[in-house]
C-alpha cells in the first residue's frame, strides 16, 4: 500500500524528470528559484533545465524576467514582504507567461514566498499539459 510520503517522493520524482517538448496529463514540470529582492536569480533547481532549458549555472545573476517576461518591473518585495498583488495573483492560480530558452512561450503557474530576509523562492509550475488539455492562459502585468 502506498503512502503519503512515498506518493510525494514519486510525485517529486515524476517532477523533475517531466519533459517540456512532451507533456505528460500525470507530470508537473516544477522548477523551483532562488531569487534577491531584487529578482536576480542565486540559484536554481536542476528542473529548470527541462522547464526553461537552461542548466542552473546559466541563469546564476541574471533577472528572473528573462524567464517570467511579465516580472521586469515588479517589485517582489515591499516593504519585506512579498508584492501583495503578485502573492494574491500566485494565491488564485493566474497563468503567467514563461519564456523557454529558444524563445517559447508557455503558460505557468507560480508559487512566491519569502526566504529569510533577503531572498525570496519562486516555484514556477508549467501548465502546457492543462493548455493542451482545453485549458485557457490569461495574461496580464504584474505591477
Amino acid at each position: 500500500m502506498a503512502t503519503a510520503s512515498s506518493l510525494q517522493a514519486k510525485n517529486l520524482l515524476t517532477n523533475t524528470h517531466a519533459s517540456p517538448g512532451v507533456p505528460d496529463v500525470g507530470a508537473i514540470d516544477l522548477a523551483v528559484l532562488t531569487l534577491d529582492d531584487l529578482g536576480v536569480i542565486r540559484d536554481c533547481s536542476r528542473a529548470c533545465e527541462q522547464v526553461f532549458g537552461y542548466l542552473p549555472d546559466e541563469l546564476a545573476g541574471r533577472h528572473v524576467s528573462m524567464l517570467l517576461p511579465q516580472l521586469p518591473d515588479t517589485d517582489l518585495v515591499q516593504e519585506g514582504r512579498i508584492n501583495s498583488r503578485l502573492a494574491h495573483l500566485c494565491h488564485c492560480a493566474f497563468s503567467f507567461q514563461a519564456r523557454r530558452r529558444d524563445g517559447q512561450c508557455f503558460a505557468s503557474e507560480l508559487f512566491i514566498n519569502r526566504l529569510g530576509s533577503h531572498n525570496v523562492v519562486v516555484l514556477v509550475r508549467s501548465l502546457e499539459a492543462s493548455i493542451l488539455n482545453g485549458g485557457a492562459m490569461t495574461a496580464m502585468p504584474v505591477r
